[in-house]
């Protein structure tokens, strides 16, 4: 399936597809502007490499390292758990998936890009569909629980 047509039309808002709730950015309202981060990748099912975007208008610390406004963790690079610091100015923190295609591009948002997520006891679960345009959404499976 080839959700971006269907995020035009509804101006990036959610949409409800085959009874369940997609979304192309999780937008989470932070309780703190101070807070720690567990993302951990569960499966990935792509022939290309998949990534998560972390993004806020402040900091991460990640692995004693002080990285502002937006962090990639990729598949194939990033340890299974990540542990990280967000210090973030409007308490706003942004998760979307990405991919990278055979000649180094990064993508997000287009074609079947696309995300289902579930909170199950405050940790939240995301099922992601790449750019491929199909809707099996186990091109990449995550969780964040936030701290």
């Amino acid at each position: 399936m080839e959700f971006q047509s269907l995020f035009l039309k509804s101006e990036g808002k959610p949409i409800i597809y085959n009874g369940k709730e997609i979304i192309m950015v999780d937008r989470i309202s932070l309780l703190t502007d101070n807070i720690a981060v567990k993302v951990t990748f569960i499966a990935t099912n792509s022939k290309w490499k998949q990534g998560i975007v972390l993004q806020t208008k402040g900091e991460f610390d990640v692995n004693a390292q002080q990285l502002p406004n937006r962090i990639v963790l990729w598949e194939d690079k990033a340890p299974k758990e990540n542990f990280l610091t967000i210090r973030s100015k409007d308490k706003i923190l942004n998760i979307y998936n990405v991919w990278k295609t055979e000649d180094g591009t990064i993508h997000y948002w287009h074609n079947g890009g696309a995300m289902n997520m579930e909170t199950i006891n405050e940790v939240r679960i995301y099922n992601c569909n790449d750019g491929f345009p199909d809707e099996d959404f186990d091109d990449l499976v995550f969780k964040v629980e936030i701290k």
